[in-house]
């Protein structure tokens, strides 16, 4: 039988509603009408893309119906058909070159491709993402294999749909599986999912108020008990240190589980009234900067305060009083199949200021060492310039990100668990709060970190645990419970919680 000849003038007709026509209506409007209710309903993340692209398809379907005479003629399933595995591969292919990074120059190489997306794509930047303008694309050249199967039943055609949705969902895993291995999620330190995006840790059973309480407690009366709720001096510090001012505010407050669960949204920004979590950083300019418009606080635990904070204070006309209350070890840790189990202090400064790059110098594997560092004023940064001295960190690894307002950032990329990856933090962050899976501590010069090897401070990079207060504060219990941190009910909540006491007692 001989084929029918080609209508060049029906596929152009076909291509053109196909490929720009019907994508510009869907598009734009599925995307801002979809915006709309997914406000509404609070959506975001995957729910908000299966949404847009659910309401995309149904306009597409739509709108192929009411231009089946024009848009459905005998081409139209293999064109829509082509679009959609061409459009899928396009975005597995920039997917892959951009490590999930899908936003600047990639996105801009998807739109040229599709000009109809033009519209969605400015206002996804406005937002800082660009991930839902592939999604929606495809769903408009699916939906035209649909209204065209619907239109010319053909079994070919169905067993050839059938087959490009397979590999359409393939393609879809290969990019949800490299866009959860993007940069932001390797590097990005753990995501801050809890505390209102200010920690990395689930601290739901360290809460005052958790019935599933994970805080440590005396088995005896306190020496003296806080009744005023007006007096209670307001706690913040380092992520590490919360289940230890959790325990004390516990032990110390009256009725502070009561208090705090009754605030639990009002104070949602500072994650508590009296027992609150900003981390390090921000609980330093709580602080020194309470009169200016930053929620105040009275009391923080961490980790010394570095250079640049202490001159800040100073400006800000501060004078601090610095309490060691406990005991903590600085540690580093590799990948858990690393061979290598111990460093000297002088190999550590060399790796970080970049004159070992190679495992194979220090005993182990021929790969290259991927040393990662922490943000500036953390107290674990803080604590690894303290342990260079003189010597200089080496340009820390960095990955990018896409912001709403300026653009293409840096961001420093920490610890990842990849061949030759190293990092540093505090052993209770580590060991304690399990914040690193499959890693394993190393040794420094010769000497694990132990609590007996940190109370006894033979390991070499012992560091100070500290509560940092305002000189002069005229709360009288700011200065009661410091005399209580050094006492021995303080010291047994600083053992039992996982840090080293100031003193071992018999």
């Amino acid at each position: 039988m001989e084929k029918e000849p080609i209508n060049k003038m029906e596929v152009f007709i076909t291509f053109l509603f196909s490929y720009f026509l019907i994508p510009l209506i869907s598009l734009t409007a599925g995307y801002i009408g979809g915006l709309i209710i997914c406000d509404q309903l609070n959506l975001r993340g995957v729910a908000e893309s299966l949404l847009l692209s659910f309401i995309v398809l149904i306009i597409s379907l739509l709108l192929f119906w009411l231009f089946r005479k024009l848009a459905l003629p005998r081409y139209s399933f293999n064109i829509n058909a082509f679009l959609a595995l061409f459009m899928s591969l396009l975005f597995l292919i920039l997917m892959i070159i951009s490590t999930g990074a899908f936003f600047g120059i990639y996105a801009i190489i998807y739109v040229i491709f599709n000009s109809t997306s033009l519209i969605p794509y400015i206002l996804e930047n406005l937002q800082g993402t660009c991930y839902n303008i592939p999604i929606m694309t495809i769903s408009v050249f699916v939906a035209g294999c649909i209204s065209s199967l619907y239109m010319h039943r053909n079994k070919r055609n169905t067993k050839i749909f059938i087959g490009a949705l397979v590999v359409i969902a393939l393609i879809a895993a290969l990019d949800v599986k490299i866009y959860n291995n993007r940069p932001e999620i390797r590097y990005g330190g753990h995501g801050f999912d809890y505390m209102h995006g200010f920690s990395s840790t689930d601290f739901t059973d360290y809460m005052v108020y958790s019935k599933n309480s994970k805080l440590v407690s005396l088995d005896h009366p306190v020496s003296f008990m806080i009744e005023n709720e007006l007096d209670m001096p307001v706690m913040d510090g380092a992520e590490a240190c919360y289940p230890l001012y959790a325990a004390v505010a516990k032990a110390l407050y009256k009725d502070i589980d009561i208090i705090e669960s009754n605030n639990v949204d009002q104070f949602s920004k500072t994650n508590g009234k009296y027992v609150s979590f900003t981390n390090t950083i921000y609980a330093f300019r709580r602080l020194i900067r309470f009169d200016r418009g930053y929620e105040r606080t009275d009391m923080v635990f961490g980790a010394r305060p570095s250079a640049a904070q202490l001159e800040e204070a100073k400006e800000e006309g501060i004078d601090l009083n610095i309490t060691v209350i406990g005991k903590e070890a600085f540690v580093f840790f590799v990948e858990e199949d690393n061979p290598v189990n111990n460093l000297t202090s002088e190999q550590v400064k060399q790796i970080y200021h970049g004159d070992i790059t190679n495992w194979k110098e220090l005993g182990g594997k021929n790969e290259r060492i991927v040393a990662f560092q922490r943000p500036e004023n953390s107290g674990s940064q803080t604590m690894m310039q303290y342990f260079m001295g003189e010597l200089s960190l080496k340009s820390p690894e960095t990955y990018e990100v896409q912001n709403a307002m300026t653009g293409v950032v840096h961001e420093i990329a920490e610890y990842s668990s990849e061949d030759g990856a190293m990092g540093y933090s505090f052993r209770y962050f580590i060991e304690g709060l399990c914040q690193e899976e499959n890693v394993k501590i190393l040794s420094i010069d010769g000497v694990y970190p132990s609590l007996d090897t940190i109370e006894s401070k033979e390991y070499p990079l012992t560091v100070d645990l500290c509560l940092i207060t305002r000189e002069n504060d005229p709360n009288p219990y700011v200065k009661k419970i410091i005399d209580f941190m050094l006492s021995d009910d303080g010291q047994y909540l600083v053992r039992q919680t996982g840090y080293g006491r100031l003193k071992v007692y018999d």
